[in-house]
């Protein structure tokens, strides 16, 4: 018999609504657990959203389109404990990337 934490798996779901500041598209993140091959996913966690084009956060997440949600992926790697939670005021994406240029 192979142990639980051998066949435990983890899967990536991320989907895609409208900001409201921006009209750009706010990804949205959820971690799930499948303890083995023919359960159902268990300990479902929101990892965040934020809209890549202004860096926004919102603090309420409208449910995404059917069209809008992205099949959920097999996320391989272990992740490490976080000792301090992400910053909720800093953008979580650059106002200008590398190398860019302002017109």
């Amino acid at each position: 018999m192979m142990d639980a934490a051998d066949t435990e798996t983890y899967h990536l779901h991320l989907s895609a609504f409208l900001c409201e500041k921006c009209n750009g598209p706010i990804i949205t993140g959820s971690l799930g657990t499948r303890h083995d091959q023919i359960s159902k996913e268990t300990d479902i966690r929101s990892i965040g959203a934020v809209c890549i084009v202004c860096g926004f956060m919102p603090k309420f997440m409208v449910e995404p389109a059917p069209e809008y949600r992205f099949r959920p992926v097999e996320w391989k790697w272990t992740i490490k404990d976080q000792t301090q939670p992400a910053c909720s005021g800093s953008p979580a994406v650059p106002a200008e990337l590398p190398g860019e240029q302002k017109p």
